[in-house]
């Protein structure tokens, strides 16, 4: 699953999926800039947890989903 930030001119993207060498979870968190942050859980409880929570801290950051909604209309519209 994959969640998308922005805020002012910055994004970045975190991922949870599981281990391809094992049950367990990561979430990855990817900046702009491209560094990666990789948290491991045991628990897919434990790791959806965390999500919540670092959705919850971004959003008090300032950071908000970005808005997609007619972009894809506007490039159609720009196009005909």
């Amino acid at each position: 699953m994959l969640w998308f930030f922005e805020r002012e001119d910055a994004r970045l993207h975190y991922e949870v999926r599981r281990r391809t060498d094992g049950d367990e979870f990561e979430l990855v968190i990817t900046a702009s800039d491209g560094r990666q942050r990789i948290e491991q859980f045991r628990d897919a409880g434990d790791v959806e947890a965390r999500s919540r929570q670092l959705q919850e801290r971004l959003r008090a950051e300032g950071w908000r989903a970005p808005a997609t909604v007619g972009r894809g209309r506007q490039r159609l519209h720009n196009a005909q």
